[in-house]
């Protein structure tokens, strides 16, 4: 029981960690710009694409890597460029439903590029397989948690140590106050976007000798991502992540134990009971809002 208990596990983590860079996405761009970008899943898609294009191509890995995180870099920052900034000051629905429709022309340009079949790449160090408590993994999983933990570490090293990382934390706190202390937060905005972009389209390259690259990939990810950035209540980047790890334990564990079918259904359950608690529909939930609200 132990063993098939983490044979379902840590493959639910190895995919919890795209779902938690994409909820730290979510988390990051919506404190710098005021708007929840739906098109953050899409990045990852474009990734996994760009990258197994390429080197179906016979580019060498390293390369692949390097431009396909560079387009997802472009990619992000052309949207903020090109349909965020123009419209800043319009109400929140409209640049949430601009993040939709480009997310929508991404997979577009995805479908006709690349196809519709799924594209693979070779693991990083072989096709092999390891065991931890009892699971046997795919060598390629310690790629996406050493890319992962990097990518978390750089992150949060520059929340916490540099002075853009500072500013993208006041913003976070009170985004018309920083604007007035003198914080860019235009070009803040554009900066995180791009960052964000980079790294989803990292992670993408990297899962993608484990769960292929396909179009439309980037729509479980973005929803997925986005329940992790919710339980972080769009602003803890720490819980968001956590989130979405959980996210992925919780979509493999029911898969496993009750049935493929209802995984996804099971994950959104479980952010609705979240959601209703938080929201006082329960006596308990009624209270910790209640507490949370006295100590503010």
């Amino acid at each position: 029981m132990t063993e098939v208990f983490f044979q379902l596990l840590l493959p639910g983590l190895t995919t919890g960690c795209v779902y938690a860079l994409v909820a730290l996405g979510f988390v990051l761009t919506a404190n710098v710009s005021g708007v929840v970008n739906f098109a953050q899943g899409e990045f990852v898609m474009l990734g996994g694409m760009v990258s197994a294009a390429l080197i179906a191509l016979d580019l060498p890995l390293w390369v692949a890597i390097i431009i396909a995180t560079l387009v997802g870099a472009a990619a992000a920052a052309a949207q903020e460029r090109l349909t965020l900034a123009p419209v800043r000051d319009t109400p929140h629905f409209i640049r949430i439903t601009i993040t939709l429709g480009v997310a929508v022309v991404l997979r577009g340009i995805a479908l006709l590029l690349f196809g519709k079949d799924p594209l693979s790449l070779p693991g990083f160090s072989g096709e092999g397989t390891f065991i931890l408590a009892g699971a046997v993994l795919p060598v390629q999983s310690l790629w996406v948690w050493a890319a992962t933990a990097a990518l978390l570490g750089a992150t949060f090293w520059f929340l916490k140590f540099t002075d853009t990382g500072r500013a993208v934390r006041a913003c976070s706190i009170n985004l018309r106050a920083a604007r007035l202390m003198g914080i860019d937060a235009e070009r803040l905005t554009l900066l995180i976007f791009a960052l964000a972009g980079a790294s989803g389209a990292l992670v993408g390259v990297v899962v993608t000798p484990i769960v292929l690259a396909t179009w439309d990939a980037g729509v479980s990810y973005g929803l997925k991502g986005f329940i992790g950035a919710i339980l972080g209540g769009m602003r803890n980047p720490v819980v968001a992540v956590l989130g979405g790890l959980g996210i992925g334990a919780v979509e493999s564990l029911a898969a496993g134990y009750v049935s493929s079918g209802y995984k996804d259904a099971i994950v959104y359950g479980v952010l609705m009971i979240y959601l209703l608690i938080r929201g006082g529909v329960f006596l308990f939930g009624r209270a910790s809002l209640a507490s949370g609200a006295g100590d503010a």
